[in-house]
């Protein structure tokens, strides 16, 4: 009769894992490092957020940061990003700027887009490779 009880304990413990939304988690920069660390939202309910923020330093050089994350809800995600750019410069070295929120509510979908396949397309860009030769072939 235990055991049962173990197995029940057990189930419901790994539901609620398995119910919690999976985002991306990640401060990542614009030049082409990719963000893998995933993250178990712990709020129910909660969104993925990806946002675009900007840095200019004093000297006019600007970098790109694309935060990643999970958050209750959308506009707390934006509100967040703006009180960090609001507080993280007292000195005035620099200038970051919220550029950018969006929210999703799907597992991963806070990532990089996928490149949709369409079967239209690649029939399109067959014919049109094969195309001139075709036309030379009929010539």
């Amino acid at each position: 009769m235990k055991g049962i009880y173990l197995i029940l304990l057990a189930v419901l413990l790994c539901s609620e894992q398995a119910l919690s939304l999976q985002c991306y988690n990640c401060a990542d920069l614009a030049n082409g490092q990719k963000c893998q660390l995933t993250f178990s939202c712990a709020q129910t309910p909660s969104v993925c957020y990806k946002g675009s923020m900007t840095l200019t330093t004093a000297t006019g050089e600007t970098a790109t940061i694309n935060p990643k994350g999970c958050a209750p809800s959308c506009q707390e995600a934006s509100q967040v990003m703006q009180l960090i750019a609001n507080l993280s410069n007292p000195t005035g070295a620099f200038n970051l700027e919220v550029r950018d929120v969006a929210c999703c509510e799907k597992d991963l979908c806070n990532g990089v887009a996928q490149v949709a396949r369409s079967l239209w397309a690649l029939a399109g860009g067959l014919l049109l490779s094969l195309g001139p030769a075709l036309l030379w072939a009929l010539l």
